[in-house]
């Protein structure tokens, strides 16, 4: 009799866009299956021999069925990816059969994150989340790993999967709206915003400035140097202060300086710096509509306005808060579609056309407006823009 040919219990494997990808727990091997491999490896459950396979087979790939299937299973079987087993089912017992089990994998897909391997890590989630379909925390992992590898309808389908069990987590909501090419509203919703900074703000500063690189903070206060040159006198407002990474640099540059912030987690760590004389948890457009405000000689945003769309919603009415020769001075992330686009990350991208004319349109005139690396993302470095702009004397 025949031997079955079975997929070996140390493998698992995940779709792709050109077929599977299979991950071999017992070598670390990730192996890349074309659809023909992927068909095969389908019809290889452990209750078929190699005959039978090729039958399976022949109506799709006609005569070279025979030899196909065999050339591609010695190779499989050479490689681990398979065994023989004279199971009618395929279910003989395994060292590493307790390693497929979802919790066992969901936690080895952390590890393989952590260590950088991607793929291998979205391979082992994504058996892990069909393993245990009610498990929400599987989902959520296997939407943040499919937006890793640019799996970007995995990503769609995890994160509406989660959603339905966990339908109070804004951020993800709002990750949904553009992974469904919805159209954007016009800033990140409140509650996302909070939702996202009360779990970041605890490791932000250690995440952002050693695993990311991030530069945001230091490139703005190299654009304000060069603007307001030797002057440490300025009434300063910080728009989404966050922990204080960018105000610990204005701090030199201000007689008082004041921050506001949504997230009461990242406003507790920005009191702990001591760098600013006024904290205030608040929504940035609300707090700009009270006139009850001073003029400010500068008004900052790090990474802030990455939350909005449309920057007028932001810049008409910080204007009306700035002295006559004062500047306002921001970070964008930059994106070549005009006037701006609400990325898969949540984020708002913005044309370097689009600052022009809110400049314009608020009366400020542009004084730099430069493309610089704010920081890196999953190992590849993301564009931004560092802007200045300046109300004239007199206007």
């Amino acid at each position: 009799m025949a031997p079955k040919i079975g997929l070996s219990p140390s493998v698992v494997l995940a779709p792709d866009e050109h077929g599977y990808l299979s991950y071999d727990i017992a070598t670390g091997r990730l192996h890349h299956l074309n659809p023909t491999a992927a068909l095969v490896a389908e019809l290889c459950d452990g209750t078929r021999d190699t005959a039978e396979i090729d039958a399976a087979v022949a109506p799709l790939l006609g005569s070279s069925a025979p030899d196909v299937c065999r050339t591609w299973i010695a190779s499989a079987l050479a490689a681990g990816l398979l065994r023989e087993t004279d199971s009618q089912d395929g279910t003989a017992e395994h060292p590493f059969q307790a390693f497929q089990q979802p919790k066992a994998l969901a936690a080895r897909a952390w590890r393989l994150r952590d260590r950088g391997l991607v793929l291998p890590a979205f391979v082992c989630q994504w058996h892990a989340a069909h393993l245990e379909p009610t498990n929400a925390s599987h989902w959520l992992a296997l939407g943040e790993l499919a937006h890793i590898v640019g799996r970007r309808a995995a990503a769609r389908d995890a994160y509406d999967k989660y959603l339905a069990m966990s339908p109070d987590d804004a951020e993800i909501g709002h990750l949904l709206v553009s992974l469904r090419d919805e159209p954007a509203p016009p800033r990140a919703p409140d509650r996302c915003i909070e939702q996202l900074y009360a779990r970041f703000a605890t490791f932000y500063d250690e995440n952002m400035c050693g695993e990311l690189e991030y530069r945001a903070p230091a490139c703005l206060d190299a654009a304000i140097a060069a603007a307001v040159n030797t002057r440490h006198d300025l009434l300063v407002l910080e728009l989404g202060c966050g922990t204080g990474l960018a105000g610990r640099l204005l701090r030199r540059r201000a007689r008082r300086l004041i921050g506001i912030d949504l997230s009461e987690a990242m406003m507790a760590r920005a009191a702990a710096t001591g760098a600013y004389d006024a904290l205030e948890v608040a929504e940035i457009t609300g707090w700009l509509a009270r006139t009850d405000r001073p003029p400010f000689d500068l008004v900052a945003a790090c990474d802030t306005l990455i939350y909005f769309g449309d920057l007028r919603q932001v810049i008409v009415p910080a204007t009306r808060h700035l002295a006559a020769g004062g500047w306002i001075a921001f970070t964008l992330e930059r994106d070549g579609r005009y006037p701006f686009c609400l990325t898969d990350s949540g984020r708002y991208a913005h044309h370097p056309d689009h600052v022009r004319e809110v400049a314009e349109e608020a009366g400020l005139t542009v004084r730099q407006l430069d493309t610089v690396n704010l920081r890196y993302e999953y190992g590849e470095p993301v564009a931004g823009l560092v802007v200045v702009l300046q109300k004239e004397v007199g206007a």
